[in-house]
């Protein structure tokens, strides 16, 4: 979360830093940006920096909160609005995450968060976010439901990182994640 500090700058500042963050994350992993290039770029000091942001990974965070959809608590409301019908909301969330990865503003972002993120910035996400999707909140869900969910979540992330690594088209990306769900729904 930026600093007050951040926030006490004028809006043409605040936009000028999230503007250069934002391209520095769209074209490089959050392992090969680096402070010293985002501070050449903006033509400020390195201290001003970290009074604006702890580290590199907090303004990556930001950038992220800003500019991305979290798509766990997206397919959630979807569950939710489906009376929890998994298979209604299935289909219905497989448009709509389409929709958002391969949003022309936001797709770098994803790219590089999906194909490069570990255990480390998960757990540092979480602590940012100060909160966690947690699937077992939802009081409709019972043990056995809750582990569904949990393995239809490390399905969908993996198509969206295999999209990513293979560089499907949207399209591409529709037709696997129906026959997915068709083998969901049906079985293998």
């Amino acid at each position: 979360m930026p600093k007050k500090t951040f926030y006490n700058l004028s809006d043409e500042k605040k936009e000028k830093i999230i503007e250069v963050l934002k391209k520095n994350f769209e074209q490089k992993t959050i392992f090969e940006a680096n402070v010293k290039e985002i501070v050449e770029e903006l033509q400020i000091a390195r201290g001003s920096f970290y009074q604006y942001f702890e580290d590199l990974e907090d303004s990556y965070f930001f950038i992220l909160d800003m500019e991305t959809i979290d798509v766990h608590k997206l397919f959630l409301k979807v569950l939710k609005e489906n009376d929890f019908d998994t298979v209604l909301a299935l289909e219905k969330y497989g448009e709509m995450v389409s929709e958002i990865i391969f949003s022309k503003e936001a797709y770098n972002l994803y790219k590089n968060k999906y194909l490069y993120w570990n255990s480390e910035l998960e757990e540092n996400w979480k602590k940012y976010k100060e909160e966690d999707v947690n699937i077992n909140e939802i009081s409709k869900l019972d043990e056995l439901n809750t582990e569904k969910m949990k393995f239809v979540k490390a399905i969908v992330h993996d198509l969206i990182k295999r999209n990513f690594k293979e560089q499907w088209s949207k399209e591409d990306f529709l037709k696997h994640y129906k026959i997915y769900m068709d083998w969901i729904k049906g079985g293998i």
